[in-house]
């Protein structure tokens, strides 16, 4: 009897372990997965009882899921609940009201390998009107509701950039969902592909901000919007589009290759920036703090008080931390005209450029006094050489860099790129009258924010805040001891490296195609500098089952794959040179 049981112990544990190859090989023919939107009875009775609709809800869906043609269906209680449905993805969009054998059949369809979407709050009342609570939504999704979310604020959804879901949208994009809080709820769990936030991105003290999550289990996967159909709309189609299309072919074991935004495997990168005004002896103060790390930063000078202290600007630029422009006096140059706008650029570039005159390369990078500037600005910033400028938040909807259109007709190469301030900084600080314990503490949020999310990260300090006793001087300190832990997933570059790197990163382009075998990957590659440290991210079809890369040319450049998390591989490749290349993909061992 023991050695049968023992037997039986080994065929089990053979089967879990053989699962997660069978479900990858399934996802290859993702294609045949089809699509179920639930038409809930019980949910349209309730709503018809209190003077609503549920075909608010189900229209959008239903709008949305044209595309699919054939391989999408409505089914109503009796196609679920006979337990002949076969497995794929089903949508529970908004069903409040679910009867226990509903449930029982939709925790069956997961069973069998079938995947769930549900939103809102999907099961929160029982066949009889009672409230139920969200243990369901916990029990199959391993997500944690515990309420409305109560603000009066106009919420963002905001999706993590290069996630497994939310890959097509760039990081930490600004998505509206308006007023509608009444059709939001409050939501924890542990993987999580985009959350709300305000406009200004501030730290939401009452947490359960999760505004999409995700889980996989043995037998299904499963994604949860905390949100109802209800607010969608306010956002750009495309934007909602590209959202939903991520979601729905993670739950139908698609795999999907893409650029990621950071070289060398990174998930997030970080600049680290002094406006170097008054007080500007503090400035070596943060090179020495950056450099206990070993990373530098940039330091952008107001030239007319660099003047008075050559010596710094000369020993940071021979430290290699960029030395780079804050304008010649600190008024901002939005709404000057134009003649008085390059009258101040050129004698700012006069003033540093003399300090530097033994430097190998002029300074290349600027941020404007007070984030005052406009498109004038930009226009001019270009014409004398700049090729980049730290911004303000307002400036983009994302949380990456981005190439201006103050001169539309210019491509990547020669366009002014824009690193917008992704943080909050000192001014905000002393604003909002923040102690140094809530300065580390938002600081700390941020940089996590940034690691989750994919983003830019973007601090600014400035030079008279840098003081003994300043407000930013022992929270940076202990700032950087945080970043340093981070350096295996966090780029720390200097400005002018980081837009550096994005225009190189335009450089390259990235396909993918169905084959019989699997995947290909096609890599396009143009310009006559290589790139080094270009990564592909790929989403797996199913977690820990990275992929198997093979080059289908000898003269392929050679690259490395690396674990980023249970959902998703690099492939990061060594250099780039001009060229069209291509890698074949295999998943769960095909």
């Amino acid at each position: 009897m023991w050695v049968r049981a023992c037997l039986v112990a080994v065929c089990f544990m053979a089967w879990l372990a053989g699962l997660g190859s069978a479900i990858a090989a399934q996802a290859v023919s993702a294609s045949e997965f089809p699509i179920y939107l639930y038409t809930s009875p019980l949910t349209d009775k309730m709503l018809k009882d209190s003077g609503q609709s549920y075909d608010l809800a189900l229209g959008r869906w239903q709008r949305y899921l044209r595309k699919y043609g054939k391989a999408s269906r409505e089914i109503g209680r009796q196609d679920l609940t006979t337990g002949a449905l076969p497995p794929g993805l089903l949508i529970l969009a908004s069903a409040q009201v679910l009867a226990p054998d509903e449930r029982a059949a939709i925790t069956a369809f997961t069973d069998r390998g079938g995947s769930l979407l549900a939103t809102w709050a999907t099961g929160n009342y029982d066949d009889v009107g009672h409230a139920s609570g969200y243990g369901f939504l916990d029990t199959l999704l391993k997500v944690r509701v515990s309420g409305p979310y109560n603000s009066d604020a106009e919420l963002m959804l905001m999706p993590f950039g290069d996630g497994p879901l939310t890959w097509a949208l760039p990081a930490g994009r600004r998505m509206s969902i308006g007023k509608r809080t009444d059709q939001v709820l409050r939501a924890h769990a542990d993987n999580v592909a985009a959350i709300f936030m305000d406009w200004i991105r501030s730290m939401d003290d009452a947490g359960g901000n999760i505004a999409i999550s995700f889980h996989e289990a043995p037998t299904h996967r499963g994604a949860y919007f905390a949100f109802s159909e209800l607010a969608w709309g306010y956002q750009a189609p495309a934007d909602m589009t590209a959202l939903l299309d991520g979601v729905v072919a993670w739950l139908r074991r698609e795999p999907r290759v893409f650029k990621s935004a950071w070289p060398n495997g990174q998930v997030a990168a970080h600049l680290i920036e002094m406006d170097t005004e008054d007080k500007f002896f503090t400035a070596p103060r943060l090179a020495d703090e950056l450099e206990r790390i070993g990373v530098k930063g940039s330091f952008y000078c107001l030239t007319s008080e660099a003047l008075k202290y050559p010596g710094i600007v000369q020993d940071l630029a021979a430290r290699g931390h960029e030395v780079a422009y804050h304008a010649d006096v600190h008024i901002g140059f939005k709404g000057e005209n134009a003649a008085e706008q390059e009258t101040r650029i050129l004698r700012m570039k006069q003033q540093l450029e003399g300090i530097l005159k033994d430097a190998a390369h002029p300074p290349t990078g600027f941020r404007a006094p007070t984030e005052g500037y406009d498109g004038t600005t930009e226009v001019l910033l270009r014409k004398h050489g700049i090729l980049h400028h730290a911004a303000d938040p307002s400036s983009t909807q994302d949380r990456i860099p981005f190439f201006s259109m103050a001169e539309p007709g210019l491509g990547a190469d020669e366009a002014l790129v824009v690193l917008p301030r992704t943080q909050f900084d000192d001014v905000n600080f002393k604003r909002m009258q923040y102690r140094e314990s809530r300065v580390v503490e938002t600081m700390t949020h941020d940089l996590d924010l940034a690691l989750r999310s994919g983003a830019l990260s973007l601090l600014s300090v400035h030079s008279q805040n840098f003081v003994d006793g300043g407000l930013m001087r022992e929270p940076v300190s202990r700032y950087v001891d945080l970043v340093a832990r981070q350096k295996g997933r966090l780029w720390v570059a200097r400005g002018d490296q980081i837009a550096a790197w994005w225009r190189l990163r335009e450089r390259v382009k990235v396909r993918q195609t169905k084959s019989e075998k699997g995947l290909r990957l096609q890599v396009s590659v143009r310009g006559e500098d290589p790139v080094d440290g270009l990564t592909v991210f790929a989403v797996l079809p199913a977690k820990n089952v990275p992929p198997s890369v093979e080059k289908l040319s000898q003269s392929a450049p050679v690259f490395q794959i690396r674990t980023i998390d249970a959902f998703r591989s690099a492939i990061v490749f060594d250099r780039l040179v001009a060229g069209e290349y291509e890698y074949l993909l295999q998943f769960g061992g095909r």
